[in-house]
C-alpha cells in the first residue's frame, strides 16, 4: 500500500544537547526517511529544558504539540508516531496526552523499545555481540527516581539477561531498584581480570554516558568499579538491531491503524 501525501511520521525523542547525540538523531532520521520514503518525516523532543537550551544555540526543535500544530497547517491528516524511548514511562505519557488532545488528527503510536517479553528477547539478541567473554559487563539504563513504577520493565529485562549471562548486570543512573548497587558486584568480578565493560541502553551517549558512567570523577561508574581497563559500547541508537526493533513496533502500529505503508 502506498502512503498518501497527507501522511507524516513523527520521530519523538527525549532530546539531547550533546553534539554527538544530535548526530545519532540525524542518523536515525536518515534511516527512517529511507525506510518510509513516502512519508513526511519530522522530529520532536519531549524535554522542554533541552529544547530551550538548543534554542539558545540557534537550534530549533519543536515539542510534540508544536509539531502537531505545524503538520495540521501543512494539511497532514494522518500521523504515525514513533517514540524513541526505552520504556513506557513519563515521557511516553506526554506523547499519548499530546495525541489525545488532537482528536481530529488520525494518529497511531508505536510502543517504546521495552514493552513486552518479546522485546526483552529482541534487545538481548541485539546486545549479545557487545558482551565480551569473561569480562564483567554493566548495562546502563536511565531509570526513574521519582516514580518507581516506571522501572518495572528495566527490572524485568534485568532478571532475564542476568539469568542468561552470569557476567552481566543492569544498573540505573536514577532510582534505587536496581540503581548503582550492581556496581559493587562488577567491582568484585573485575578484580581477577582487571577489566569491565559498559553497555549503555540509552539512545545517545549524552551526559549520563560521558559523565555518570565514563567520567573521571570519583563517583562515576568507571571510578566506582576501578578496573585497570574500562571499555564502553556505543549508544543504543546506533545499534541497527535495536533500530530494527523500533521499526517493527512502528510497522505494527501502521498495519493496525492505516493498513500499512511502504
Amino acid at each position: 500500500m502506498i502512503s498518501p501525501p497527507n501522511q507524516a511520521l513523527a520521530l519523538v525523542f527525549f532530546g539531547t544537547t550533546a553534539d554527538a547525540g544530535l548526530k545519532v538523531y540525524d542518523w536515525i532520521e536518515a534511516q527512517m526517511a529511507a525506510r518510509y520514503p513516502r512519508m513526511t518525516v519530522r522530529r520532536a523532543f519531549t524535554s522542554q529544558m533541552v529544547i530551550r537550551r538548543l534554542k539558545e544555540r540557534g537550534i530549533a526543535v519543536p515539542n510534540l504539540p508544536e509539531l502537531l500544530a505545524d503538520l495540521k497547517q501543512q494539511g497532514i491528516t494522518q500521523l504515525a508516531v514513533l517514540p524513541f524511548l526505552i520504556v513506557p514511562g513519563q515521557e511516553f505519557g506526554k506523547i499519548t496526552a499530546a495525541l489525545a488532545a488532537e482528536p481530529e488528527l488520525k494518529s497511531v503510536c508505536a510502543t517504546p523499545l521495552l514493552t513486552d517479553e518479546a522485546d526483552y528477547e529482541a534487545v538481548m539478541a541485539a546486545l549479545e555481540p557487545e558482551i565480551p567473554v569473561g569480562i564483567p559487563t554493566v548495562i546502563g539504563c536511565h531509570g526513574n527516581e521519582q516514580h518507581d513504577q516506571f522501572n518495572k520493565e528495566i527490572r524485568q529485562f534485568s532478571a532475564l539477561i542476568e539469568a542468561r549471562y552470569p557476567q552481566v548486570m543492569v544498573a540505573t543512573v536514577e532510582g534505587d531498584n536496581p540503581g548503582t548497587a550492581p556496581l559493587a558486584r562488577a567491582r568484585e568480578m573485575a578484580q581477577p581480570c582487571g577489566a569491565v565493560h559498559f553497555i549503555p541502553l540509552m539512545l545517545v551517549a549524552g551526559d549520563h554516558v560521558m559523565n555518570d558512567i565514563m567520567g573521571d570523577e570519583e563517583d562515576s561508574w568507571k571510578s566506582q568499579v576501578g578496573a585497570a581497563t574500562t571499555t564502553c559500547s556505543g549508544p543504543a541508537g546506533m545499534n541497527e538491531q535495536i533500530l530494527a526493533r523500533y521499526c517493527q513496533h512502528l510497522d505494527t502500529a501502521l498495519h493496525t491503524g492505516f493498513g500499512g505503508v511502504r
